[in-house]
């Protein structure tokens, strides 16, 4: 499998929806980038990893949690990292209804274990070592030009839920965006003819 070396570039939360959050991830040179968009629980858990100790530690106080900034996956990827040898990386390789689908791969034997593509990044930013990729075909496909200083990040139609979409397209209506109410529709009723 031919792959793209990724990086982590942010989390920002989407316009008029606190409930979703979009991943941002680039290649290496930061010519073309991915986003994901994930729950408000998963960007919650991005969140407590940013660059801001004092923000990261009032969101763990807003929980009750004063343990400090170790968190269970940093704790588990410690011990499997003193404990074995076992290489591992994440790859993002598919996007299934609009969830990107991933796998965790075992280097050296090739063994893959499937997780949600969130998953799979939050993991690699909870131990450094992990390395992220995607599928080169997915990243040819799914991927934009990277434009830098530009607010908002553009979301592939096909890398929506279902939920999303059927919102997007009232939105759509309701503004008489007629054309991208079309895009919208024609995305929902591809999906309805898959899962018959």
């Amino acid at each position: 499998m031919n792959k793209i070396k990724l990086k982590y570039m942010g989390i920002q939360q989407m316009v008029n929806n606190q409930e979703v959050g979009i991943i941002c991830l680039s290649d290496e040179l930061e010519t073309r980038q991915l986003s994901i968009v994930c729950d408000k629980f998963t960007k919650f858990q991005f969140d407590l990893r940013n660059d801001s100790p004092a923000q990261n530690d009032a969101l763990l106080h807003s929980f009750g949690d004063n343990a400090g900034r170790i968190l269970l996956p940093e704790a588990l990827m410690s011990i499997i990292s003193y404990m074995t040898d076992l290489k591992l990386c994440v790859v993002i390789t598919n996007v299934v209804d609009g969830v990107y689908r991933a796998v965790i791969e075992d280097v050296r034997t090739g063994t893959t274990f499937p997780v949600r593509a969130t998953e799979g990044v939050l993991l690699t930013i909870a131990n450094k070592h992990v390395p992220l990729y995607a599928e080169q075909t997915l990243w040819k496909y799914q991927s934009v030009p990277m434009k830098k200083d530009q607010p908002g990040v553009a979301i592939p139609i096909n890398s929506l839920t279902r939920e999303m979409l059927e919102t997007s397209l009232e939105k759509a209506i309701e503004n008489e965006e007629y054309e991208t109410a079309k895009h919208l529709k024609e995305e929902l009723d591809r999906r309805g003819k898959v899962k018959n």
